[in-house]
Parts: structure tokens; sequence; C-alpha cells
């Protein structure tokens, strides 16, 4: 299982050639327009003018950029990666954007010790960065302290499948190892997250699918560019279900 000091090194060795493939919105799961991704998932998480938004995995803060210039929102951002608080900060300036958007260096599992108050936020996010998570629950735990009372915590991930029509477990295990091995991930399972959101005064408002249409080609040009193949020679199929998930706090 992938800890945060590896998520760490991950992502200071590897942000370079993300960003040369992905941009700066470090998202596989993508319609051919960022500009629609974003939109999508800041109207579905519930941002509007003006909100306070806490980015859990922020990236070089390209999803906070977009939502401060679209909704005027403020932003704090955490990144564990060194790499990615330096760049992401030299965006923010680029883009006149230092009184909306704030950006921590840590890890999301010990927000305590940063300087983001309880209960203060109108949304928390985890865009495909709760899977990096070594402790599911925790991160979640302490997700739901900093937002308020009708607050939204929106999570985009996607979550192993334990059955498949046609292919064997088997196939879904190695590929899903070759996953967490090759992008330091911790797949999830949905019914632990599900459970880890009741236990913390979290109502689910919805688990669904998206309503776009996933375009790989940036995925397979990252992998291809880093050697990546998580299928070993077999024929592709789906080992997981990509998902969002909207919860307000009681």
């Amino acid at each position: 299982m992938s800890t945060p000091e590896q998520v760490r090194q991950y992502y200071n060795e590897f942000t370079a050639s993300y960003l040369q493939t992905y941009g700066d919105v470090i998202q596989a799961f993508r319609p051919t327009d960022t500009t629609k991704l974003l939109d999508y998932v800041g109207r579905s998480a519930g941002i509007n003018w003006k909100s306070k938004v806490l980015d859990l995995g922020c990236g070089v803060a390209g999803p906070a950029i977009y939502f401060a210039q679209k909704w005027n929102a403020y932003l704090d951002g955490i990144t564990i990666s060194e790499t990615q608080f330096q760049l992401g900060n030299e965006k923010i300036q680029a883009a006149n954007l230092i009184d909306n958007i704030t950006l921590h260096l840590g890890d999301y599992h010990k927000m305590d010790t940063m300087p983001l108050p309880n209960e203060t936020y109108d949304v928390v996010l985890f865009l495909e960065s709760l899977g990096h998570s070594n402790q599911v629950e925790k991160a979640i735990h302490q997700a739901t302290k900093k937002l308020k009372s009708g607050g939204t915590l929106y999570i985009k991930d996607f979550y192993k499948k334990h059955h498949h029509p046609t292919v064997p477990k088997s196939a879904i295990d190695k590929v899903i190892s070759n996953i967490n091995q090759s992008y330091c991930y911790n797949t999830l399972d949905l019914h632990e997250v599900k459970v880890a959101l009741t236990r913390h005064t979290l109502q689910i408002d919805f688990i669904r699918p998206f309503e776009f249409v996933d375009d790989i080609h940036v995925r397979k040009a990252f992998e291809t560019a880093n050697k990546i193949d998580t299928f070993d020679g077999m024929p592709e199929f789906f080992p997981a279900d990509w998902l969002e998930i909207k919860c307000t706090k009681l």
C-alpha cells in the first residue's frame, strides 16, 4: 500500500511528465475539453459565486485557478509534493490570483497541523486524490472537520470491480495491482468508502457515473511516455468504475 511519503516522491518525480501530457489538470478521467471537465465538476460539487473551497491533493492548482476565475471562489489547496507546491504558486501568481488561492505543503491526513480552521469550507474536494490515501477513513474524517454544517464533500475517483461478466477475478486483481504500482495508488473500495462517509456525519446525496465520455488519449500518451502497461499484454477491459460522490455534512 502506497504511503504519503511514496506519494510525495512520486509526484516530485512525475509532475513534469504529467504537465507535458495532461497539462495543468492532472486528472485521468476526462472529456477532451478540460474546461468542460472543470465546469462539470464545479457545478456537480455545488461551487457557487465566492464559495470557500478546500482542494485536497490540488496538484499544480489547475482546478483551483479555474474555479477562482469562473466563480470568484476562494480556495485553499493541499499538495504533498514540493514540486507541485512551487509550480502551483508560480501559476497562481501568473494568473494574478494570490488573493483567491493559497497553497499548503503537506499531508491531507494531518490538516490539524495546518492553518486551516475547522467548519469553514462550503466545499471540500478530492479530485482523483483520495485513492492516494492509505488511511481513507482518516482522510474523510479530516475533510469533514473542515466543512461547514450543510457543506459539501465531493469525491471524483475510481473503484475496483468485484465482479466482471467476462473477466476472472484474478485478472482484475492483477490489473489493479499494476495500476497501484504504476501510479502510486491505493485503488478504492466503494463499500469501504461508503461506510467511512456515513461514520462521519455525512449524508450521501448521490453516487453516480459521470455524464461525459472519457477521452483515453491523454492517459494513453502518459503511459506510452512512461512505459506503463497495466494490462501486461492482456486484452483490455474495465477493472474499475469511475464514479462521482457528493455528500452533505449534517
